[in-house]
């Protein structure tokens, strides 16, 4: 799977988790470098989700090289719900992933090694 395509479905997730969430006002940003793809997503949200907490522990597993020929297997398509696991499974297409919480507006922001 090409780097880009991976990178969409990454910011597919994000995105999943931002609309279950009712967080509005959502922007994104892409970029892409010799070390790898970031993603930053933030919207407008007045609480922080009960579950942020888990979300980016779950985000923050090792990254599983071998998994990533499988995740659209695993996640099942597109869906516009998930639960913990399959964040799990996006955390293992990833390297870090950080939040910031400031005047009712959640970042997520996540990076990807290049291999």
């Amino acid at each position: 799977m090409l780097e880009k395509e991976k990178s969409r479905r990454i910011v597919d997730e994000l995105l999943t988790y931002f609309f279950s969430h009712d967080i509005e006002q959502v922007s994104i940003e892409l970029g892409f470098s010799e070390d790898g793809f970031l993603a930053s997503i933030e919207g407008h949200c007045e609480e922080l989700p009960d579950d942020i907490y888990t979300f980016v522990d779950q985000l923050n597993i090792p990254r599983d090289l071998n998994l990533e020929n499988y995740y659209d297997e695993l996640l099942g398509g597109h869906q516009s719900l998930h639960e913990d696991k399959d964040y799990q499974l996006l955390g293992m297409m990833i390297d870090n992933a950080d939040i910031v919480y400031n005047d009712d507006t959640l970042m997520v922001e996540v990076f990807r090694k290049r291999y």
